[in-house]
């Protein structure tokens, strides 16, 4: 019953969105009182009672041209979501088309206001179900009198949010008699406006012969960042979290799969624009690719690919520790010694590593690096010989196929370890 509410939530969405923006926005303050509607335009009242308003009208519902491509595999993933069991008949996609129009009784107050609600929405080209959660429990307790938040009270407005899933919008552009046509149909005084497209609404029929709206999510996941948690050290290493962000990330079963292999990983944390992931303690530090993979459950209960995100890049870098052995005079007051060097993870044999020896203090610092011989097996420690180092305090650091091992500041801020001492 929830899904018939889908229309009117989405127009109540994007009202709220502008309301929002005006609270803030320097540009949209400077024109004073403004208030937002989604009204139809006729209703507007204009000339000698015109004010400062953004109105928001749906003014068309078209049939979307993507109808064939709602796949089977969809539709069962979104049967699941409304609790509906399979329809033999397909959806009935949809898209909504907005026209977003200003109101301004003064010079210039149309004009500040159309600009900043085309800024802001150009900047919002999607809206997360946790965006619209959010917003439609705001406006169920805003105004408890109105009709769509009597009509959001008797429904469960995270299941409603679900099935929405994401509203994507995009502008559409109407040349002079096109804007024309709809203004005369509209039949009431021009203002200056833009239109939109929200997409895609589906409409589908259940055994029980009810009907359903909800937005469908677009298919393929989307990463656009990959980086360590906030508040930490920016490198991502063995045995933290990895924030993964993107667009359309929770699928029906999300996974996440790391280079080239076909294991996939549980992730810890599952949410529409941003997935966590605990770094697995045996990946090699190097490049990493990483995707995040939407399976579905068939009706044996196996699950198989619905679809794959693209390929994003993240760097995982070693952490060492290390000490000096063996050290020895080698004249003209240098010295040769042993670097011991543990790994976390391990290193593969095939792996190229290099040793990096930073001089602590000095009057002329010095450094040093040192290419260390290929290994026979992946291990985590490895003895690393060096020579004509001069005596002195080195941080050290190692390059592992590019990947750089961190350093760690003293209370100072001055970076202090890892660090050996060669005499």
């Amino acid at each position: 019953m929830s899904n018939v509410l889908s229309i009117a939530a989405v127009t109540a969405v994007l009202k709220v969105l502008l309301e929002n923006g005006l609270v803030s926005d320097p540009i949209a303050a400077s024109v004073g009182d403004v208030i937002v509607t989604a009204l139809p335009p006729d209703r507007i009242s204009v000339e000698a009672d015109e004010r400062a308003q953004i109105n928001l009208f749906l003014y068309q519902v078209t049939q979307n041209r993507n109808v064939d491509w709602v796949s089977q595999e969809f539709r069962s993933r979104h049967s699941h979501i409304n609790g509906n069991p399979r329809s033999p008949t397909p959806p009935l996609a949809l898209d909504l088309h907005y026209l977003l129009t200003a109101y301004g009784a003064k010079d210039f107050q149309a004009e500040l206001l159309l600009g900043y609600a085309m800024q802001l929405l150009h900047k919002t080209p999607a809206i997360t179900s946790d965006i619209i959660e959010n917003t439609l429990i705001n406006a169920s307790t805003t105004n408890t009198s109105s009709a769509f938040s009597q009509a959001v009270a008797t429904v469960s407005v995270s299941d409603l949010a679900e099935q929405i899933g994401q509203i994507k919008l995009t502008p559409e552009f109407f040349n002079m008699e096109e804007t024309s046509k709809l203004w005369s149909a509209l039949q009431t005084h021009y203002r200056p406006s833009a239109t939109y497209l929200a997409s895609m609404v589906l409409i589908e029929s259940s055994n029980d012969k009810s009907e359903g709206f909800s937005i469908m999510p677009l298919s393929q996941p989307s990463i656009e960042q990959v980086m360590a948690p906030a508040k930490t050290d920016q490198m991502i290493v063995a045995g933290t979290t990895l924030v993964i962000r993107g667009k359309r990330l929770r699928g029906e079963i999300t996974r996440v799969r790391l280079g080239n292999t076909e294991t996939l990983l549980v992730p810890q944390e599952v949410k529409e624009t941003q997935i966590s992931l605990l770094v697995p303690p045996d990946l090699y530090a190097s490049v990493q690719g990483i995707q995040i993979v939407h399976l579905t459950m068939g009706n044996a209960g196996q699950t198989d690919h619905l679809v794959e995100s693209n390929v994003a890049a993240f760097v995982l870098h070693p952490t060492i520790t290390a000490f000096v052995a063996q050290v020895e005079n080698s004249g003209d007051n240098l010295r040769t010694a042993e670097i011991t060097v543990k790994f976390q993870p391990k290193v593969g044999k095939a792996q190229r590593v290099v040793l990096l020896l930073n001089e602590v203090s000095g009057n002329s610092p010095v450094a040093y690096s040192f290419l260390v011989s290929p290994r026979t097996e992946d291990t985590d420690v490895v003895m690393i010989p060096v020579k004509n180092v001069k005596p002195g305090t080195y941080i050290v650091r190692v390059h592992v196929d590019g990947a750089e091992s961190p350093l760690f500041k003293s209370q100072s801020g001055a970076y202090d370890s890892p660090q050996v001492t060669i005499l």
